[in-house]
């Protein structure tokens, strides 16, 4: 059965974007494992929280959102970041 030019691309295309995600996971894996290791007293989700919280500035950002006016203080960032952790930790996203 052979498929459609369209179809083929579509197909290929998926392979791609599949692969790059598995490399983006390993290489977050080896990047938590190496910082957890090397910062005393720094957890894998202690990392993951800083990921998580760099992630939502960046996608802010990138929708322009640029002029929104964030607190800097540390406990409203703590918050923030407990609470966009908390988004990611329901049982749809828990590791294995």
């Amino acid at each position: 059965h052979q498929l459609s030019p369209e179809a083929e691309s579509k197909y290929l295309s998926g392979l791609g974007v599949a692969r790059q995600r598995k490399a983006i996971v390993n290489g977050l894996q080896d990047s938590v494992g190496a910082f957890s290791e090397e910062v005393e007293g720094a957890s894998p989700k202690d990392v993951m929280d800083i990921l998580l919280l760099s992630q939502y500035f960046d996608t802010l950002s990138a929708v322009g959102a640029n002029s929104l006016i964030l607190e800097h203080d540390p406990a409203v960032v703590a918050k923030l970041q407990d609470q966009v952790g908390k988004s990611f930790s329901n049982k749809n996203f828990k590791a294995k």
